[in-house]
């Protein structure tokens, strides 16, 4: 099998979409709907590689080159996905040969466009619930190879084939917390997007600012409700509490097989009344209530120093799960030429 690539700035949605439906590596952010809200609202340029085979799409990489800021000396760098997972993908007709030859072929290109484009590297993540990275027994990361230097995480998976009550596979401080925040007056129900992004938003801003992030552009969120929520890909679960205000909320995300922890907030003089998990528990119900048999409870971080990423990954601990490489990888790319001698310091 010949394989050439195609790198374009633009493909047909419904032919990229149609081709990561017969892909065993893709997920949700893989979609052409994700790429393209993520790159109006940052801003991005996309890029697609693709290799067509009879005119269909047979393998594809999508990545999204991110502005190297004001500062001439910083190079721009790139990503598969900027928010989310993504990378490489191969239909899952071909055989080992033809497969191996499409992913080579693919990572060269983008190996050789991204050194022409003077970037400094290109990063990407392999989304954890798509089957042939929740089939990986060995943990091989299966970027490595083809070249793509191994930078892998961990995250939390649960296995939905278990029973659907509220309180399965919870430990005893969460369910402990479940039951106190029922008692309290608090209730959780699904909610739709539209309706509630004016108070999500609001909630995700106290929530940020909180805990020292930075919030997320609201147009991330109204791209959410529009695009993804319709379809059933963005669940949104809101808490009430006893006068019926809603006081958090937890985005699920649904594709395949799979559905994960995408995003939450919660108002700050009810973050410690158990409704994050009550939310959390109920969202992993519903889940396998309507047939989904994994759910990714997010990133892990065992043995982290940062306290607020220490604090996370006891609460997504807390619910089940079990450890999985969380694939990742990059490629660096040498700088085309020298840079000056003192270029970008200030003279004496």
């Amino acid at each position: 099998m010949h394989v050439a690539v195609e790198v374009e700035s633009e493909v047909s949605a419904a032919e990229w979409d149609e081709a990561i439906g017969r892909s065993d590596d893709t997920w949700l952010f893989h979609t052409a709907g994700w790429i393209e809200l993520t790159a109006r609202v940052w801003p991005l340029r996309n890029w697609f590689f693709v290799v067509r085979r009879g005119g269909r799409i047979v393998g594809g990489l999508a990545v999204q080159l991110a502005p190297g800021g004001r500062r001439p000396w910083v190079r721009p760098q790139a990503y598969s996905i900027w928010m989310g997972t993504g990378g490489p993908f191969a239909v899952r007709d071909l055989d080992a040969k033809a497969r191996h030859r499409v992913l080579d072929a693919l990572t060269e290109a983008v190996r050789q466009w991204a050194a022409q484009e003077g970037l400094a590297a290109v990063h990407c993540a392999l989304p954890p619930l798509a089957p042939n990275n929740l089939q990986n027994a060995r943990g091989i990361n299966p970027l490595v190879p083809f070249g793509w230097q191994d930078t892998s995480t961990h995250t939390r998976i649960r296995s939905l084939s278990q029973g659907c009550d509220l309180f399965d596979g919870l430990d005893p401080d969460a369910r402990r917390l479940c039951r106190r925040a029922v008692e309290a007056g608090y209730r959780v129900a699904r909610e739709d997007w539209s309706e509630a992004l004016d108070r999500y938003y609001e909630l995700h801003q106290e929530t940020y600012r909180r805990t020292g992030a930075t919030p997320h552009p609201r147009e991330y969120f109204e791209g959410i409700a529009r695009t993804m929520g319709p379809r059933g890909h963005a669940v949104l679960w809101g808490c009430r509490n006893s006068s019926g205000q809603l006081v958090a909320f937890h985005n699920c995300g649904r594709y395949g097989q799979g559905a994960v922890y995408w995003t939450g907030c919660s108002q700050t003089a009810d973050a410690k009344a158990g409704v994050n998990y009550l939310l959390m528990a109920h969202a992993i119900r519903a889940a396998a209530e309507e047939g989904f048999r994994y759910y990714d409870l997010g990133e892990a971080f065992p043995g982290t120093s940062d306290a607020k990423l220490r604090g996370l990954d006891r609460f997504k601990g807390k619910f089940g799960g079990q450890m999985y490489r969380f694939f990742r990888g990059r490629i660096d790319l040498p700088r085309r030429r020298p840079w000056p001698l003192g270029a970008g310091r200030k003279g004496r």
